[in-house]
């Protein structure tokens, strides 16, 4: 009834792979955002594998009647964020006793969370299911693995180098006496 569904190229967004995060029902997840261009091979891929799914006899008689709240493929151009633009995404989520397995481009595993931040691009093996709880249902991804690709331009606050720091700007203040 679970599909398993390797992307293309993606653009990773909120990764919370090395250690879960709480969620708003105070459940631990591993989690990530994979940000998918609307014209890619990807994003037609998951589509129909989606449409498939929702024929199957098996994934309604899960969902039953009720309405889907949720599609997978979520609209990114509804997001007012720059980064999500003309862009569809899937929000991916595992339990924190199944942490996703993480490799580099080479398939050589990842231990060191500064490899895999929000902004590089990433090929992610996910695990798309139906659900039906507490009167919401759909199609979910559970997170299997990501694989680093090649490095993109960081979503987040940026980086701080020795060229950030100006000695000279902590003169003049009023401050010196405590220094």
């Amino acid at each position: 009834m679970s599909t398993k569904f390797t992307t293309g190229l993606v653009r990773l967004s909120y990764p919370h792979l090395f250690k879960p995060a709480e969620t708003l029902n105070g459940d631990m997840k591993f989690s990530a955002s994979f940000i998918i261009p609307k014209n890619s091979k990807t994003a037609k891929r998951a589509q129909e594998v989606v449409d498939k799914m929702m024929k199957d006899s098996e994934v309604k008689q899960v969902l039953g009647k009720t309405k889907i709240k949720y599609e997978l493929l979520r609209d990114g151009d509804e997001k007012e964020d720059p980064a999500y633009e003309n862009s569809f995404f899937i929000n991916a989520k595992s339990n924190e006793d199944h942490k996703p397995k993480l490799y580099t481009k080479d398939r050589e595993e990842i231990v060191d969370p500064n490899e895999l931040y929000a902004g590089c691009y990433v090929q992610a093996v996910l695990s798309f299911y139906p659900y039906n709880k507490n009167g919401n249902s759909g199609i979910g991804a559970s997170l299997l693995a990501v694989r680093f690709i090649k490095d993109g331009e960081p979503l987040t606050g940026g980086t701080v180098t020795d060229d950030d720091w100006d000695d000279d700007l902590l003169e003049g203040d009023g401050l010196d006496d405590l220094m």
